[in-house]
């Protein structure tokens, strides 16, 4: 009998990201996206848990952390965090890995962000 092989990291990622944008939590991105503009967004593996997956949602002015369990289709995409400044997040939630793309949807894959790209602007202008 063959063993079942180990799914790849990234397909995990993106089952996140396909459960993430059928969620309350994606309409909340959307909605905040209207008022201030283009996120940057992270997806990784939450700290401690192989089958969670943790994303990030950054503005200049606020962010939003989620978790959303893989190993279990009907455990909604929870809410973990949110804070004012983006210097809260740890690093590797500061790792802009995705976007919101053009149909509102969490893009996985895409590099940049435009919280950073801002900020860079702004201090080239000083």
């Amino acid at each position: 009998m063959r063993r079942r092989q180990e799914e790849a990291p990234g397909s995990r990622l993106e089952r996140a990201v396909v459960r993430f944008d059928e969620s309350d939590a994606a309409r909340t991105v959307v909605g905040l996206s209207r008022s201030l503009g283009r996120p940057s967004v992270s997806v990784g593996a939450a700290a401690g848990s192989p089958s969670e997956v943790r994303i990030t949602v950054a503005w200049d002015l606020c962010w939003y952390q989620w978790g959303v369990d893989v190993s279990e289709a009907r455990r909604p995409v929870t809410e973990i965090a949110r804070g004012e400044s983006v210097e809260q997040l740890d690093r590797s939630a500061r790792h802009w890995n995705a976007s919101l793309g053009e149909d509102a949807r969490v893009v996985f894959g895409t590099a940049g962000s435009p919280v950073r790209r801002r900020r860079m602007g702004w201090l080239r202008r000083r």
